[in-house]
């Protein structure tokens, strides 16, 4: 019988000790990648935790956000509630966004934070709580852990040790006012602005008018007699009587070539102003850095754009508002120093002067061709909501 040699058994063992390494090799190899695999299924589980806890974010805080622009603010007594309901519209928004198949829980008082940014481009300026009633921001915390709808659970993790992450995500929506001016351009309307001013006095008064003889119905956009809760004035010039208005408190303002015509004021009123309009400014309206511009316009008001008023009563617009005005009929020139939100609730042009009435009310005007800054002169005109956060 062959009988093998020292030097064919030494082979073989060699060739099964080079197998034998080969397949324990293989088995780590197999191991690494299939931890490797493992991790990424893991890690791509908390990449989509976190970008749907951001969408929860930012969905909630720009809802909440808008829900500031509520008009019940014109009501002093609805503050409280107009929060309230920005609060609770933040988490149901979050809720509505689902993390993981599972709705996040927002707590409406520790999750959501209220305040007041000044500068929107500021992204390290803190929050303010100051003044209620300048209130402009909302942030929204949305996470997943042990007391908010559980801590996002790992599958293959726990062979490195840990079987559970905890995430979040923040965002804050805010709006801008302190309007400065307005420009059209061609990814906006036109602006919402009437060529009409209303002097600083008027305006002071109306925020401390105690008539209140219409209503607004946000609802059905109708105004109907009765209170509502929002103050009241006539804005005509030489209006006497109880509404307290005294010649040279309103007129028309040239917003385009000087000497608008009774036409041009009628498509201002009705369409807002155009590009064009703006194109005799140099592209915009807006204060200078002394905080004015200086218009040309008309002290009276022509009973012509009686239909046009009508037409857009209930609806908001914004109006300059003027420190003073100097010359004489449509030669007349006006200092505009801001800009303020009116709603026309009734429109009487027959009669005598003290008898002719332009009744306005306060009103939030949200205009995406409006310029944020910082003017102190301007009311209840804003740019729409961002997120800035």
């Amino acid at each position: 019988m062959h009988q093998q040699t020292g030097n064919g058994f030494r082979s073989n063992r060699q060739r099964h000790l080079r197998r034998g390494g080969t397949i324990v090799y293989v088995a780590i190899f197999v191991s690494v990648m299939f931890g490797f695999l493992a991790l990424s299924i893991d890690m791509g589980r908390l990449y989509v935790a976190k970008a749907e806890l951001q969408r929860a974010a930012d969905a909630a805080a720009h809802a909440a956000a808008w829900q500031l622009l509520n008009e019940d603010r014109l009501k002093p007594y609805m503050l409280t509630d107009v929060f309230d309901a920005a609060r609770c519209q933040a988490t149901e928004m979050a809720a509505a966004n689902d993390v993981l198949n599972a709705a996040p829980i927002v707590d409406s008082l520790e999750d959501v934070v209220i305040g007041r940014l000044n500068d929107l481009s500021d992204l390290e300026e803190p929050m303010s709580f100051d003044d209620q009633d300048r209130w402009n921001a909302v942030s929204v915390t949305v996470q997943r852990n042990a007391e908010r709808g559980g801590s996002i659970l790992l599958y293959f993790a726990p062979i490195l040790g840990f079987s559970e992450k905890d995430l979040g995500a923040q965002a804050t929506a805010a709006f801008e006012d302190g309007i400065a001016g307005f420009e059209v351009t061609d990814q906006t309307g036109n602006a919402e602005l009437m060529p009409y001013a209303l002097k600083t006095d008027s305006w002071d008064d109306l925020m401390s008018s105690p008539y209140d003889e219409y209503s607004y119905d946000p609802d059905t956009g109708e105004v109907s007699e009765g209170p509502d809760g929002i103050p009241e004035v006539n804005a005509f010039p030489g209006a006497g009587g109880g509404w307290q208005v005294v010649p040279g408190n309103f007129g028309t303002v040239d917003i385009g070539p000087d000497n608008n015509s009774a036409w041009d004021l009628r498509r201002q009123i009705l369409e807002g102003i155009s590009a064009e309009d703006l194109s005799y400014f140099g592209g915009s309206l807006e204060l200078g850095d002394d905080g004015y511009i200086d218009l040309n316009g008309d002290t009276g008001i022509s009973a012509g754009v009686k239909d046009a008023l009508e037409s857009i009563k209930g609806r908001p617009r914004a109006v300059p508002i003027f420190s003073e005005a100097w010359g004489p009929g449509n030669n007349a020139t006006f200092r505009i120093v801001g800009f303020a939100g009116i709603r026309i609730m009734h429109v009487k042009m027959t009669g005598a002067a003290n008898s002719k009435e332009l009744i306005v009310q306060p009103a939030f005007v949200v205009d995406e061709t409006a310029i944020g800054g910082d003017s102190g002169s301007s009311y209840y005109v804003y740019r729409p909501v961002q997120l800035v956060r």
